[in-house]
């Protein structure tokens, strides 16, 4: 029933009269002009507002430019006598899914901004950005969702759509769109829901159904079949959210709350996937960011949130303004064509990371947002990306690479991809580019002193289009922590790296190590750097720390760095091992090793001898000391799994060799056996020396103790009669005799000189 002109005149008098002059300037204020009956109930969200006779309402709003929920205050009057006769604050509207027609407004003082004319006002600094890679090498997927929608919350899905598919070349098929009543439709005006206000055509995506709870879960059960661990996926949030005093709750069609943790909870449901990306922009979307953190499958997170989780997001004319700005940063420009006003892409590297686009959001935020974001593991919003690349060149940092940044599992320091040969091959890519041989990280020989050596590079292609390179290596002392201090170049013209096509497999080089340049020792580390198109290389000299260290190989798919060795050893025969601990310049460390022989034939023996002063007050474990010197100390290990010295003091530069010997059992049968030792700074691994042990019937024993230093044949009398402590396996006999053996008088007469 209309309420009578006279007592709607009443109430928006009193309603005015009750406002000082700054209230009045900031509530927007409706009234409805339809009698509510005694026995109606108000719902306001969680709130159930009962009547106690017949009212005329007057709602205020009293932060108008706002998503929901936000403050707002229900005042009822008797609908006959328009007298006052109660106030109830709350924090949604009555209806949000679908408002009253009768609720009209009297008092409208605030004006929802139109966000994209004050861009056009800033002047623009920056273009759009082409090579915006993503971690993923499998399927993108993104899920768009809004429950109660305005029209500003389509114009953002819309907007994010169209950025996901031209900018990034999503697949559409894989963009589920959830909105409103399943159509593109909103409550409120402009109606009808004609064209999209960025450029006036008409709205492109899909939607594919209701923004419910149950449409929503229905969407991350289908790709819980479909996720694989190469894959990535963006999730988008959008509308009205609120907060029941335990957490926060994104608003739906259907009217229901989809609560934080349920949403967590079906999140920590989808299997192990390569990459997620979240963006929040509902009122009290923080409370979503430490849940998502906490149950999310994917091996890297980064969640992105409008406003904190006691707080309201802002609303606009047209789009939500931290919306407007992050969309716009991983696209180039506004929704209208106009540029970007801040410098989003802050590191140079020529892509748009999850951090970038939070943090443009996040510099350009309007008065009362308070953006909020998080990642896990820490940091990793700034290797999390959109897009597929154009072009990047890889190279591994083992067997389990894929090329994907950061480098989610495995060692980094024993690359399967850097090769050297005492030889030039005839055949390179038919030698190392076949499955079988892609799949052995032990291949190559030690680098040979007296000689040039050729070192051999497999690069691979994860981009969309092929891409030509070069690459620049270096070789240093083995060490588990090779400052970029002790590298030393060993192409001073980098390498061409010929035109490399996606999913390809290219054997480059090889880059010839000349004689006159190769140190004594047998044993060194090399890093290899790619640089490609708009992919350069990383740069040593922005090594300065140990995270910057870690960091440079890690987070680089052009970056690896390899200090693998291979030892040919019969059973029961004993072997050793030198490698160095190091230090960084100028600054003191604690540092931990770890000795892995889990892989060693038991029962085998193993010893440790090391500097005295890194073992002083450190803690050990599988380590029993057997004697020391002033200098040093030797322990047994006393494990079969892994040996550890934790929090071993480094002085600043520190350099210190240290030794791990090893007897074979006598029973060992023929076979590969690894070894390694790491080191790791707070709780990082940031080096390794692996030793891979090849123990076979080799053909030829040298006896490296002897003056006369004689090389034998497997098999003779003289051989067996060796120490085990000095035998020495090759397999090459041309190898044996350029390290100075001389043929033995019994069994090479023709090899004997002396």
């Amino acid at each position: 029933m209309k309420i009578k002109t006279d007592v709607l005149a009443k109430i928006k008098e009193q309603s005015l009269k009750q406002l000082n002059v700054n209230e009045a300037k900031r509530r927007n204020i409706y009234i409805d002009t339809e009698q509510l009956s005694s026995d109606e109930v108000l719902v306001a969200g969680h709130q159930r507002i009962e009547l106690s006779r017949d009212t005329a309402l007057v709602f205020e709003d009293l932060a108008p430019q706002f998503n929901w929920g936000h403050p707002c205050r229900y005042i009822l009057h008797d609908s006959n006598t328009g007298d006052l006769y109660d106030s109830v604050d709350a924090e949604f509207p009555p209806d949000l899914k679908e408002p009253r027609e009768s609720l009209q407004v009297f008092h409208k003082p605030v004006k929802q901004i139109n966000w994209m004319k004050e861009k056009i006002k800033k002047p623009a600094v920056t273009g759009r950005l082409a090579n915006a890679l993503t971690n993923a090498l499998g399927t993108r997927y993104a899920v768009l969702f809004s429950g109660a929608s305005n029209n500003r919350h389509v114009n953002d899905i819309e907007f994010l759509y169209r950025t996901l598919v031209d900018i990034y070349g999503f697949n559409p098929a894989n963009i589920y769109i959830l909105n409103h009543d399943g159509t593109v439709n909103y409550w409120g005006v402009p109606h009808p829901v004609v064209s999209w206000p960025g450029d006036n055509t008409a709205y492109r995506m899909t939607v594919n159904g209701q923004g419910t709870k149950a449409a929503f879960e229905n969407i991350l059960d289908d790709l819980r079949t479909r996720l694989t661990l190469d894959d990535f996926l963006f999730i988008h949030m959008n509308n009205h959210g609120g907060h029941d005093g335990t957490q926060s709750y994104l608003c739906t069609y259907s009217g229901s709350d989809y609560l934080a943790s349920d949403f967590a909870a079906k999140l920590a449901t989808l299997p192990k996937f390569a990459t997620l990306m979240v963006m929040l922009e509902q009122c009290h979307s923080g409370g979503f960011i430490s849940p998502i953190i906490n149950n999310t499958p994917a091996l890297t997170t980064h969640v992105a949130a409008a406003c904190r989780e006691d707080r309201g997001s802002k609303g606009g004319a047209d789009f939500d303004p931290f919306a407007l700005d992050w969309i716009a940063a991983v696209n180039g420009a506004y929704a209208d064509g106009a540029g970007l006003h801040l410098v989003v892409d802050s590191n140079s590297d020529g892509r748009i990371s999850a951090r970038e686009a939070f943090d443009y959001a996040n510099a350009d935020k309007h008065p009362y947002d308070t953006p909020v974001s998080d990642d896990k593991p820490d940091d990793y919003g700034n290797y999390i990306f959109l897009g597929l690349p154009a072009h990047d060149l890889y190279i591994r940092d083992n067997l389990d690479d894929t090329g994907q940044e950061p480098l989610p599992a495995g060692g980094m320091s024993a690359s399967p991809d850097v090769i050297v040969y005492n030889q030039q091959l005839l055949d390179p890519q038919g030698t190392l580019g076949t499955a079988d041989a892609m799949a052995q990280a032990g291949l190559g020989e030690l680098v040979e002193k007296g000689q040039d050596n050729f070192i051999y590079l497999r690069v691979q292609n994860r981009g969309t289009s092929a891409c030509a390179g070069t690459a620049t290596l270096y070789w240093c002392p083995v060490s588990t922590f090779p400052t970029p201090g002790s590298w030393n170049l060993i192409n001073s013209i980098p390498m061409s790296i010929p035109s490399v096509s996606p999913g390809e497999i290219k054997i480059v080089g090889p880059v010839v190590w000349p004689q006159e340049q190769i140190p004594e020792t047998g044993h060194y580390c090399f890093v290899a750097l790619l640089n490609s198109g708009d992919d350069p290389a990383p740069d040593p000299s922005t090594i300065s720390s140990i995270d910057d260290f870690y960091n440079f190989i890690r987070f680089n798919n052009n970056a690896t760095w390899k200090n693998f060795n291979v030892v040919d050893m019969f059973a029961g025969t004993v072997n050793q091992f030198e490698f160095h601990i190091q230090g960084w310049p100028r600054v003191a460390y604690t540092s931990d090793l770890v000795i892995d022989i889990r892989e060693l034939p038991a029962p085998v023996e193993v010893h440790l001898r090391i500097l005295k002063r890194l073992t002083e007050g450190s803690t050990l474990a599988g380590l029993e000391l057997e004697e020391e010197s002033s200098l040093y100390r030797r322990y047994l290990v006393t494990t079969s799994d892994k040996a550890t010295a934790q929090n071993m003091p480094l002085k600043p530069s520190d350099d210190s060799q240290a030794t791990l010997e090893f007897t074979l059992p006598d029973e060992a049968p023929d076979g590969a056996y690894y070894v390694s030792v790491s080191q790791r700074i707070s709780g990082k691994e940031v080096g390794r020396v692996t030793q891979m042990i090849v123990v076979g019937n080799h053909p030829f024993i040298a006896n490296h103790n002897s003056s006369s230093r004689e090389l034998h044949r497997n098999g003779c009398i003289w051989a067996d009669r060796i120490a085990r402590h000095n035998k020495v396996a090759y397999t090459q006999l041309e190898r044996a005799i350029k390290h100075g053996y001389d043929g033995c008088a019994y069994c090479m007469p023709e090899l004997h000189t002396r």
